[in-house]
């Protein structure tokens, strides 16, 4: 009889636990709350800016008090947002009524008609027609649209001035024989470009014509730290190769190396400029450049996975719980370059 009253005893006792746990899941730990985030399609979770590693729908631990829940919809690339106060296990439900207002972000696009510089054949020209230069700047939106707002996820909204130089620009040929636009050189010429006025300066040039060639050994390049320019703004260079058709040079580049304009801009905001808002970034190439550093976190070239991950802010960390790196796109809807060049911050 003993043995019968024991285990009914015990029958009862796990009954009570069933009933007041039923899911059978443990609970969270002190101080934190269970939510449940959903969306309008599967998508990456965020918490307070910063990717989680887990996707909707599904549920994350956070602590209790105040948060941003958003997610970053997987298909339609556009991110979702919500405040929340949080004392207890909740639901949150992401609809296309919590899709923030796109950040402006502001750029200058320079086609430069004439380059001259010191060749290796003496003093020479190379010269891009409007309708060269169209073309460039065309490859430009295309980028603009299909990678800068895309991999943002609708966070950045980019509106580009268009100003081309028609009298020739004088290159600069450095110790390393490498060619460059330098900003002075195009300031000079544009003296109302000021400090507030744009995030980023973009200018378009001719590597060869004919028998001239300013060949060097870089597609695009960027000056990485715009708060330490005298313009406090991001500025790019590509030199392009327009062999002898610029539009097949263009779709070839389209397909086999798309992110050049992205991956320049990249070193604008992804080596100092973000780390200095407090941003985790991946860490430096052999180079010194955090933006050379695909190779280092398992990415392939083309690098569009790469660039794709260090704009939303999910390249896996190297060691194992270390979260995850880049900007993410809470961060653009916060602070751009312009406007902490003059101090704007909203």
């Amino acid at each position: 009889m003993k043995k019968y009253f024991v285990i009914v005893v015990l029958a009862g006792i796990c009954w009570s636990c069933k009933k007041n746990n039923p899911s059978g899941e443990p609970p969270p730990a002190s101080g934190y709350v269970k939510v449940t985030v959903a969306a309008t399609e599967t998508g990456f979770i965020y918490l307070d800016g910063s990717y989680t590693g887990i996707r909707s729908p599904n549920t994350i631990e956070v602590p209790k008090g105040n948060h941003v829940i958003g997610v970053a919809l997987q298909s339609s690339f556009q991110y979702l947002k919500k405040e929340v106060n949080l004392t207890a296990n909740a639901t949150v439900n992401l609809t296309a009524a919590d899709k923030p207002a796109p950040k402006v972000w502001k750029a200058l696009w320079i086609g430069l008609h004439e380059t001259t510089g010191s060749a290796a054949t003496g003093d020479c020209s190379t010269r891009f027609s409007k309708a060269d230069l169209d073309a460039g700047f065309d490859f430009y939106k295309w980028s603009i649209s299909q990678h800068f707002e895309k991999y943002s996820y609708g966070t950045m909204q980019w509106e580009t001035e268009r100003r081309d130089i028609s009298v020739p620009v004088r290159l600069k040929k450095g110790s390393n024989t490498w060619f460059t636009v330098e900003p002075d050189s195009i300031t000079k010429l544009l003296p109302d470009i000021r400090p507030g006025a744009y995030d980023c300066i973009f200018v378009f040039w001719r590597e060869s014509e004919g028998n001239c060639s300013f060949t060097s050994n870089y597609f695009g390049l960027a000056w990485t730290n715009p708060m330490n320019e005298t313009i406090k703004t991001g500025f790019v260079t590509i030199k392009f190769n327009a062999g002898t058709n610029i539009n097949d040079r263009i779709n070839y580049y389209k397909t086999t190396d798309p992110g050049v304009w992205l991956h320049e801009w990249l070193h604008t905001t992804g080596e100092y400029f973000y780390q200095a808002k407090g941003k985790k970034m991946p860490q430096k190439a052999g180079d010194g450049l955090v933006v050379h550093a695909a190779e280092l976190y398992g990415y392939n070239f083309p690098w569009m996975n790469w660039y794709l991950d260090f704009i939303s802010g999910r390249v896996p960390g190297l060691q194992t719980g270390s979260g995850y790196l880049g900007i993410g796109p809470e961060t653009f809807l916060k602070c751009t370059v312009r406007e902490t060049a003059v101090n704007n911050c909203p």
